[in-house]
């Protein structure tokens, strides 16, 4: 199966909308950029994509990743301005997967409880 980039719908459903081309190519691409940024952002622990699949982040990761920004953080030494800017980016990083590991730990939760109703087991 060989995928398809994004041009090759752009030419099609402009004629078969009847709008002009420049138009649909920017509803792709504003589409295609706002979810990259939800995947890179880490937004959510699931995102569904119509026709594409779900992406859903591994809990099982996450630890390692928490880990790993921990100790970057640990060796490195705001001294100049770069390593300033560097730290602050980790940390925003490392807050972002804490807050998706709380996101993945409420759902689990959530989940749970709607079974334990459900079945009263």
């Amino acid at each position: 199966m060989l995928p398809k980039n994004s041009k090759h719908f752009i030419y099609p459903t402009s004629e078969k909308l009847g709008c002009d081309q420049q138009l649909i190519e920017d509803v792709v691409g504003f589409y295609y950029s706002t979810l990259r940024k939800a995947l890179s952002n880490l937004d959510c622990h699931y995102i569904q994509v119509e026709n594409l699949g779900l992406f859903k982040a591994k809990p099982i990761e996450l630890p390692k990743l928490i880990n790993k920004y921990e100790n970057h953080l640990n060796i490195l030494q705001p001294e100049t301005f770069n390593q300033m800017a560097i730290k602050k980016d980790l940390e925003m990083r490392l807050e972002r997967v804490r807050n998706l590991q709380k996101l993945i730990s409420e759902d689990q939760e959530r989940r749970t409880n709607f079974l334990k109703q459900k079945y009263g087991k």
